[in-house]
């Protein structure tokens, strides 16, 4: 897997949106910066922009103004496909919600986004270490309905990693998991950007969890406190 993790800088970074002829700032001015390798956590109140800034940092969202820089550099955006070369080859997701493909099994959905790239190669190889790094390599040919919600919401995880991202991006990963299970994910999600060298921000509401990481960040009504 990658050395390293992206460096990711955002200057005066805004997004906004026009709503019933007036304005609504989601998020005003943030500066921040990631450094490579560093585990983030991101907390906040509802509708205070973790997850707008998490959908801007991974190129899902474009901003009102500022901009958002990757190891110095911008992202692509003279054509959509090279943004989405780019969002697929250095930056993982995962989500509140395990979105998983129930009529797959869980190797299968964690070789999904390999073959949405159509890569196939030794990716099979790769996929059923990873299961196995989450604890789940006796369970590769299961299909989600035959897992816990913990063991959903790990295949995710090797999901997000299979195409060997830069930037781990996980908008609230434990919030439908009970206190012990979003734990043991929350840490293994630690283990794994530490071993794999990866940048990741985590957004949360559990501030227990917000302690045990590297650097925590507290945002509200659109900016960083």
């Amino acid at each position: 897997m990658r050395g390293a993790g992206l460096d990711v800088t955002t200057r005066a970074l805004s997004r906004s949106y026009v709503r019933g002829g007036r304005t609504i700032e989601v998020l005003r001015a943030i500066d921040l910066h990631l450094d490579p390798g560093s585990f983030t956590v991101l907390t906040g109140p509802s509708g205070a922009g973790k997850s707008t800034l998490l959908h801007l940092l991974g190129t899902l969202d474009r901003p009102t103004s500022g901009e958002i820089l990757y190891d110095s550099l911008p992202p692509p955006d003279k054509r959509d496909r090279d943004l989405a070369a780019f969002r697929r080859t250095k930056i993982g997701f995962i989500f509140q919600f395990h979105h998983l493909l129930p009529e797959f099994s869980a190797l299968e959905n964690v070789l999904m986004p390999t073959w949405i790239s159509g890569k196939d190669r030794e990716d099979t190889s790769w996929a059923r270490t990873l299961l196995e790094e989450v604890g789940l390599g006796d369970r590769l040919d299961h299909k989600p309905s035959e897992l816990s919600g913990g063991e959903q919401q790990r295949v995710a995880v090797a999901r997000a990693l299979v195409m060997k991202p830069a930037l781990l991006l996980a908008d609230e990963p434990t919030g439908n998991l009970d206190s012990h299970t979003g734990l043991e994910v929350f840490t293994l999600l630690q283990t794994l950007s530490s071993r794999f060298h990866m940048t990741c921000l985590v957004t949360t509401h559990n501030e227990t969890l917000a302690k045990k990481a590297d650097r925590h960040i507290a945002m509200d009504d659109g900016q960083i406190r």
